[in-house]
C-alpha cells in the first residue's frame, strides 16, 4: 500500500521535472533530493510477501506515509500554480520560498523513512506506537493509528502496489454506476496510477492491470461495466474512505481531506463545504439538471480547485462550462458526455495538460481554434447529438502529435489529408463520410500503421444513406475494430485482409444475402453487430450449420424483415456467450437447436411481442425448453415497452 504511494509520487515528480522545467527551475535539486527519499523507502516493503503481521505494520504506515506524501504534492501543485500566475521578481521569492519548504518536508520524509526501518529491522514482534507515527504529521488522528481490517483472502491484496492502488480507485464506482473498460484506463492514466514503462503506450499497459484484475477476480464484469468484487469491496473502502466519498444524500458525511469525491443521482447532495475540500477527481452520476443555485456551488468549487486532475459531469444537463474551468491547470480529464452543451468556450485553451476531452452527444458545431494549445490531448471523443453529424476541427489538428482517439469529426475542408499527419492514432471515427473524401481519407489512414478501430459513417446513416466504396484500401494491419454506418452495396474487397478484426458492427448496410460468407473467413471475430444490415427474411445459413464462426462471443441482430430462423445444427456457434435479439419483432420462433449451443450465458429479446413471451415462459411456455439451459435472459415485451411511453405521456 505504502509502496504504491511512493512509487507514483516518484514517477509524477520524474515527470514533472521535464514538462514543467521552467517553472521548477531552481527546485531541481530539492525534487531530485525528494525523489532519491522516496525510493530508498519504496524498497522497504516491495519484496516481502503480505503476511498477516506484515500487513498489520504496513497498514499503519500506509495512513502515515499518505499524508506526508499528499502534502509534499500538494505543495509542488500549488507552487506550479502561483508561478504561472506570477511576475519575474515576485517568482523569485517564490523559488527561495520554495527551496525552504521543500527542505523542510525532506527533513519529515527522512525521519519518517528512519522510523519505518528502524521498525522493519526488529525482530520481535512488531508493534507501533503512536510516538513513532511521526508527531509532525498535519493530518494523523489523535491516539492510535487505527488498523484497516484486512479482507477475508489476502490473496486479493497480495498483488503488485500498481494493481492494487488500481483496485482503491476503481472503488469509487459504486454497484449501481460500473464503469467501462476504455473510459478506466483513460481515467487511470490521468489520474498517474500507470507504472511508466519504456516503449509501451500507457493505456496498454493500464488495459492490461485491468484484464489482470478481472483474472484475479478482484474486479467484476457486468453487462460490459468493471466494478468491484462485492465480497472485498468494503475492504479497500475502508482503506479510502478518508480520501474517496459517494455522496448519496443531502446529509452524507465529507471527511475535510476528501481528494475523489462522486455525486448521486440528485444536485442536491452537492455538499455545502464543496468549495473547501481538496479534491484532485470530481465525479456526478444520475444527475440531469442543475439548477442556478446549484450551478453557483459548482462554480464556487471549480474556483477553488487548484489540484483538480478529473472533472467529469456526464449527463449532466447545463448550456456551457462555467469560466472558472479554465483555470484548472492541472486538469487531464475533462467528460461532458451527453451534458447536451450548444458550446465549447475558448477558455478550454488553458487546460494545458489535459489528456482527455469527451464530448460526445453535444449540440456545438465546430472545435475552438484553441483546441490546438493542448499538445498532451490523447484522446477527442465527439458526435453531434442534434442531425447526428461529425463536429468541426481547426486546421492545425495534425500539430497534435500525442493524440490517440479522435472520433466524431468532419473531414472535409482539407482535413482528410491533415489526417495524414496523425500517424500515432489509434482509434478514428469520421461522421458524414461522402464520395469525395474517399481517396483523401484512405490515403491518410493507410499511414496509420497503429490503427486499432476505424468507423466511417455516412452522412444521416441512420436514414440509409450511402456509404462510399472505401476502395482502393489496403486497412491498418493491427486494425481490431471496424464499423461501417450507411448503405453498401458489397462488403469491401479488403475485408479478407483484415486477420486481427475482434470486432465488427455493420449498421443500415442493406447487404445481400451471401455477406455472411465473408464474414465467416474472419479467423478472430468475437463480436458481431448486424444492425439492420440485411433485408433477407431468413437467418443465414452461415449462421446455422458447424464449423461456424468458431470464435464468435457475442451475435447483435436487429432487423424489421427477418421471419425465419428454423435450426441450429449441433456445433454451429461453437463459443456463443449472448445471443442478442432487437427490434426482430416478425421472427416468431427462436431456432431450433439453440439448446446445443451451451456455452451461452445470456440472451437478450428487446422488445418481444407478448404472445412470443408467453411461448417462451419456464416450464410452461411451448418453446421453454429451447432456453432453460441459459443463465441469464433479459426480456421486454411490447405491452412493457407501451407501458413505459403511457406513463412518459402522462408526466
Amino acid at each position: 500500500m505504502s509502496e504504491a504511494i511512493v512509487k507514483f509520487s516518484i514517477q509524477r515528480f520524474k515527470s514533472l521535472l521535464l514538462e514543467e522545467n521552467s517553472i521548477l527551475s531552481g527546485l531541481e535539486n530539492q525534487i531530485q533530493n525528494l525523489i532519491n527519499i522516496l525510493d530508498e523507502i519504496g524498497g522497504l516493503y516491495s519484496i516481502e510477501p503480505m503476511t498477516e503481521k506484515h500487513y498489520k505494520f504496513e497498514s499503519r504506515w500506509f495512513r502515515v506515509m499518505r499524508d506526508l506524501v499528499q502534502s509534499i504534492e500538494d505543495y509542488v501543485d500549488e507552487f506550479i500554480i502561483l508561478m504561472s500566475n506570477s511576475c519575474t521578481s515576485d517568482q523569485i521569492a517564490r523559488v527561495d520560498l520554495g527551496r525552504i519548504a521543500l527542505e523542510k518536508l525532506k527533513e519529515d520524509l527522512v525521519l519518517l523513512m528512519n522510523r519505518m526501518s528502524e521498525h522493519k529491522n526488529e525482530k520481535a514482534d512488531v508493534k507501533v506506537e503512536e510516538e513513532d507515527l511521526m508527531d509532525s504529521s498535519s493530518q494523523a488522528d489523535e491516539g492510535e493509528v487505527p488498523l484497516i481490517p484486512p479482507p477475508i483472502n489476502y490473496y486479493h491484496i497480495n498483488i503488485p502496489y500498481y494493481l492494487r492502488s488500481c483496485v482503491m480507485y476503481c472503488a469509487i464506482f459504486t454497484e449501481n454506476y460500473g464503469v467501462s473498460k476504455g473510459k478506466l484506463v483513460r481515467l487511470l492514466v490521468a489520474e498517474g496510477l500507470i507504472q511508466e514503462q519504456t516503449r509501451v503506450i500507457m493505456e496498454d499497459v493500464a488495459e492490461e492491470y485491468i484484464n489482470t484484475l478481472v483474472d484475479f477476480g478482484v474486479l467484476d464484469v457486468d453487462d460490459n461495466k468493471l466494478k468491484v468484487n462485492e465480497n472485498i469491496r468494503p475492504f479497500f473502502l475502508k482503506m479510502i474512505e478518508q480520501f474517496f466519498t459517494s455522496c448519496t444524500s443531502s446529509d452524507s458525511n465529507i471527511h475535510p481531506t476528501t481528494r475523489h469525491l462522486s455525486i448521486h443521482s440528485d444536485a442536491k447532495n452537492i455538499p455545502t463545504n464543496l468549495s473547501n475540500l481538496p479534491i484532485h477527481s470530481l465525479f456526478m452520476f444520475g444527475i440531469e439538471s442543475l439548477f442556478d443555485a446549484e450551478l453557483d456551488c459548482l462554480k464556487a468549487a471549480f474556483h477553488g480547485k487548484k489540484f483538480l486532475r478529473v472533472l467529469d459531469l456526464e449527463c449532466v444537463h447545463i448550456q456551457t462550462i462555467p469560466d472558472e474551468v479554465g483555470d484548472l491547470i492541472h486538469l487531464r480529464y475533462l467528460s461532458l458526455n451527453k451534458s447536451n452543451i450548444d458550446e465549447l468556450p475558448e477558455i478550454v485553451s488553458n487546460l494545458g495538460n489535459l489528456q482527455t476531452l469527451n464530448v460526445k452527444w453535444s449540440k456545438f458545431e465546430a472545435l475552438p481554434s484553441g483546441i490546438l494549445n493542448l499538445v498532451q490531448l490523447r484522446h477527442i471523443k465527439m458526435l453531434k447529438h442534434w442531425g447526428v453529424a461529425g463536429v468541426i476541427v481547426p486546421a492545425g489538428i495534425g500539430g497534435l502529435r500525442n493524440l490517440q482517439t479522435l472520433t466524431g469529426l468532419y473531414a472535409g475542408d482539407g482535413i482528410a489529408l491533415e489526417l495524414g499527419k496523425l500517424t500515432q492514432l489509434r482509434k478514428l471515427g469520421i461522421m458524414d463520410f461522402t464520395e469525395n473524401l474517399v481517396n483523401e481519407v484512405c490515403f491518410s489512414i493507410m499511414k496509420m500503421e497503429g490503427l486499432l478501430s476505424l468507423s466511417p459513417e455516412a452522412k444521416s446513416s441512420y436514414h440509409e444513406n450511402k456509404l462510399p466504396s472505401i476502395e482502393p484500401f489496403t486497412p491498418p494491419p493491427l486494425l481490431q475494430k471496424l464499423r461501417l454506418e450507411g448503405t453498401l452495396e458489397r462488403l469491401p474487397s479488403w475485408f479478407s485482409l483484415i486477420g486481427n478484426l475482434k470486432k465488427l458492427r455493420l449498421g443500415f448496410s442493406r447487404l445481400p444475402e451471401d455477406s455472411a460468407l465473408v464474414l465467416k473467413l474472419l479467423p478472430n471475430l468475437n463480436h458481431l453487430t448486424l444492425w439492420h444490415a440485411h433485408d433477407s427474411k431468413q437467418m443465414a445459413k452461415e449462421f446455422c450449420v458447424a464449423g461456424g464462426f468458431s470464435k464468435l462471443e457475442v451475435i447483435v441482430f436487429a432487423s424489421f424483415v427477418l421471419e425465419e430462423w428454423t435450426e441450429l445444427e449441433e456445433g454451429a456457434l461453437p463459443n456463443l456467450k449472448h445471443l442478442h435479439m432487437h427490434t426482430c419483432l416478425k421472427l416468431r420462433m427462436l431456432p431450433e437447436g439453440l439448446p446445443h449451443v451451451t456455452t451461452i450465458r445470456k440472451l437478450t429479446l428487446i422488445p418481444l411481442l407478448d404472445d412470443h413471451a408467453e411461448r417462451l415462459k419456464l416450464e410452461t411456455g411451448e418453446e421453454s425448453y429451447k432456453i432453460q439451459h441459459i443463465p441469464v435472459i433479459d426480456v421486454i415485451t411490447t405491452s412493457m415497452v407501451q407501458e413505459a411511453v403511457n406513463a412518459d405521456t402522462a408526466e
